[in-house]
């Protein structure tokens, strides 16, 4: 009979407690759960609180990202984060270093469910396909649950990198509805709705004077997410040092036997 390794779960909202739910079924046992009540500050990732730890994962808030991530890695613990909202350019220096100080591992992903994943990687080929080509517009819209705290989503980001990539385009991206409803030929636009209890909805839709072409993505439960992070989870513990983006890695990480 195998051993379990030893989970710590900082974050018990709506995607912790899922987490923690089915985390027998891939390999972990949740020995630590850290919410607001006892990790203020992150405080409550200490050497001592994650010495029998094998693996971390955090679905908390953008804001508290980079205080946990710090201490995680001080530990030496794998941290995989699904929180999204907080990778800007310099944070990312900032993990580098301290992946580097610390021979740190951690995988980000805004989106860990395979089937998200592979609405990513269909959203690139559309952009190689149709990004460049005349006449055609591009646009995402997005819906999640009232609970959610940054907007756009971190798929939709990551989704319109994805497309853009595929295009070849430096274009930025923009948010919300334009002034006047012409193509937006310097930017790509994402808009953002919160409604209910919606774990998530994605929609690229490219248009021309003849064509309306949509590629979606919705998610039916949350079980995708938290079992894509616990796979992720057991996949890192046996990886170098480094810092890695769930889209560069899903390959390595469906064919582990985790």
């Amino acid at each position: 009979m195998s051993t379990l390794m030893k989970l710590a779960m900082i974050g018990n909202g709506r995607m912790g407690t899922r987490i923690t739910g089915l985390a027998s079924q891939h390999g972990f046992e949740t020995s630590l759960v850290l919410g607001e009540h006892n990790n203020v500050k992150g405080d409550g990732i200490t050497a001592s609180s994650f010495s029998e730890v094998d693996a971390a994962i955090d679905f908390t808030h953008p804001n508290a990202a980079m205080t946990h991530i710090r201490r995680v890695l001080e530990t030496g613990t794998p941290l995989v984060v699904g929180t999204t909202g907080w990778l800007t350019e310099a944070n990312r220096e900032t993990v580098e270093q301290l992946i580097e100080t610390y021979d740190g591992r951690l995988v980000y992903g805004s989106n860990f469910s395979l089937g998200v994943q592979l609405f990513m990687k269909l959203a690139r080929e559309a952009g190689r396909l149709l990004g460049n080509a005349p006449g055609f517009d591009a646009s995402l819209h997005e819906v999640h649950h009232t609970g959610k705290a940054d907007a756009p989503s971190g798929t939709a980001i990551t989704t319109a990198e994805q497309f853009l990539a595929g295009a070849g385009k430096k274009r930025q991206t923009s948010y919300g509805v334009p002034e006047r409803g012409l193509p937006d030929t310097e930017s790509f636009r994402i808009s953002s709705q919160r409604l209910g209890d919606v774990f998530g909805e994605h929609e690229l839709r490219i248009q021309s004077e003849w064509d309306d072409i949509t590629l979606s993505h919705k998610a039916l439960s949350r079980d995708g997410f938290a079992a894509g992070a616990l796979k992720t989870a057991a996949w890192l513990t046996n990886q170098e040092p480094g810092f890695y983006l769930i889209e560069n890695v899903v390959e390595e990480v469906l064919s582990s036997g985790s």
